[in-house]
């Protein structure tokens, strides 16, 4: 069968409006792209836990994987990891000291080979961001660990999760996003659509990294990619011919070469379809 590139395709809010749930039509589109020789590739701000848990059974064919914005590359189903991009310990003081003045907390995450629990401190939250956590954990892999955060470089992490409305997520991100040791980006929550995230990973550990990554391990000359929110941006940038949901953020949608309309129309279909036409000019 002869390779025709990479299809890089986010999951929550461009290939679906659920968090445990793919249209059927998109599995059947999906399927056949891969017998055709498309190399499937869903790269997610997801855990590998909690796309594996409610995802991930649908898809009947080989793909490759990129968990937490790419800190994981994994070829599925058979687990095999390509490429690891964690961050140290020495980096959680400077987000408490960008937490400051600030309500609520961050999380921490484990990491795949831990079982994607998270580390956090009970206490700093209230009840109601209790009660979001305890989703959070429910969605995950394992107990969570309350911990007082000293750790040391040689622990590593996969990704750091911040969560709060808008207007508090928006100043911790200007506050770190010229932090060189970090790489960081805001986007809106797909549990709670209220609430929106910073999601904190190595420098290395972004969508436009992972594609990066698979075109040179893929040796693939085409990539297509299709995405919805702020981590989907360095992706669409790397990307030979890039879609953007339309209810995407206007930076988003303005590098894109594609408009889709939203996963309940099925946008995504066609979108794929005239990608793949541009592709093949």
């Amino acid at each position: 069968m002869h390779f025709r590139g990479i299809l890089a395709l986010d999951i929550d809010g461009t290939l679906t409006h659920r968090l445990d749930w793919i249209d059927p039509k998109v599995v059947e589109a999906l399927t056949r792209y891969a017998k055709e020789g498309w190399t499937i590739a869903f790269i997610t701000g997801r855990a590998f836990s909690f796309v594996e848990k409610k995802i991930l059974g649908f898809f009947p064919f080989p793909y490759l994987l990129g968990v937490q914005n790419g800190a994981d590359i994994l070829s599925m189903p058979e687990k095999k990891l390509l490429n690891r991009s964690y961050f140290s310990g020495d980096i959680v003081p400077q987000i408490d000291r960008a937490y400051e003045g600030h309500p609520g907390d961050f999380i921490i995450y484990s990491g795949l080979d831990l079982g994607d629990f998270c580390y956090f401190r009970p206490e700093r939250f209230s009840k109601q961001e209790l009660d979001y956590l305890k989703v959070l954990e429910e969605l995950g892999g394992g107990p969570w660990k309350s911990s007082d955060f000293f750790f040391d470089s040689t622990q590593l992490f996969p990704q750091i999760k911040c969560f709060g409305k808008r207007a508090m997520i928006r100043s911790l991100f200007e506050e770190l996003v010229l932090n060189e040791q970090i790489e960081i980006c805001m986007l809106r929550d797909p549990i709670d659509p209220s609430l929106y995230l910073n999601l904190i990973t190595s420098p290395k550990a972004n969508k436009g990294a992972a594609i990066q990554f698979l075109r040179r391990a893929c040796n693939a000359d085409i990539v297509i990619a299709a995405g919805d929110d702020g981590n989907d941006l360095k992706m669409l940038r790397e990307a030979d011919v890039s879609i953007a949901i339309e209810t995407a953020p206007e930076e988003v949608k303005e590098s894109a070469d594609l408009i889709a309309k939203r996963p309940r129309e099925l946008g995504i279909l066609p979108a794929l379809e005239e990608a793949i036409r541009l592709a093949n000019r």
